[in-house]
């Protein structure tokens, strides 16, 4: 017999007719032994007999939940990988020291120290000059010095006397940047030229004696902090300084 939600009565084991109930469900028992329709994989019947979505977040923390919302959001300036399960800076910024945020490269250093810190590969660090600044160490040459990430890129060739570059490690004709080995923790440590010496023609080069050479900063050319910070002539007769700008290197007389 039809009813009227579209079900057929049914007689239970004493003789009665049972009527299925559907007329508000869409899913779940009909009252009758029966049901009133089922539900997708993705969703469950409630106890009012409608088809509820299942969020699916399982291994994700951001993007869409299969249901119209979200299993999470990503920091400001960072977005979501297309697997949902990280989020990731977006070009031109950094994740910041406790990654739970990004910082813009080349902005205030708001905390990032000049020593720095290691965000996977990367060595982010503040620059006197340029704010904050990143260098990619190649594959696990980041070296984390504590739990907090505290650490820098490992000194691979160069020694105590360091080498001179830009704040992100590139050559240049007139390098600002004394980057050293501090040979105790095996990591590279960042002295910018300009910072160090509080001379705006302040830059990084190469003293060669008939001893051997030191790279240091240089007030400007020719010029060197003494012994109470105040600038002064690198050789004893100022007239015997030479400054070759093709190999930033000086020499005294010879």
């Amino acid at each position: 017999m039809p009813t009227q939600d579209g079900g057929s009565s049914a007689r239970d084991g004493g003789g009665s007719i049972c009527t299925p109930s559907c007329s508000s469900r869409s899913c779940g028992t009909d009252g009758c032994g029966g049901t009133c329709g089922t539900c997708g994989s993705s969703a469950t019947c409630s106890a009012a007999g409608t088809c509820v979505c299942i969020p699916q977040c399982n291994g994700k923390t951001c993007g869409p939940d299969g249901c119209g919302r979200v299993c999470g959001t990503c920091p400001a300036n960072a977005t979501c990988s297309a697997a949902g399960n990280s989020c990731a800076c977006a070009p031109g910024y950094a994740p910041n020291q406790a990654h739970t945020g990004c910082v813009r490269v080349g902005g205030a250093c708001e905390g990032v120290s000049q020593y720095g810190y290691c965000s996977g590969d990367t060595w982010v660090r503040c620059d006197a000059q340029e704010g904050i600044v990143t260098m990619e160490c190649g594959p696990s040459r980041c070296k984390r010095l504590d739990a907090a990430g505290n650490g820098a890129c490992t000194c691979g060739s160069i020694d105590a006397n360091g080498v001179c570059a830009t704040a992100s490690g590139a050559s240049a004709a007139t390098p600002r940047v004394h980057f050293t080995c501090a040979m105790s923790a095996g990591v590279l440590i960042a002295n910018n030229c300009t910072a160090a010496t509080g001379s705006s023609a302040g830059f990084c080069s190469t003293f060669v004696t008939s001893f051997g050479h030191q790279t240091t900063c240089f007030c400007g050319t020719c010029s060197v902090p003494g012994r109470t910070n105040q600038c002064g002539s690198l050789c004893s007769n100022p007239a015997q300084c030479q400054y070759s700008a093709s190999g930033n290197f000086h020499t005294c007389g010879f």
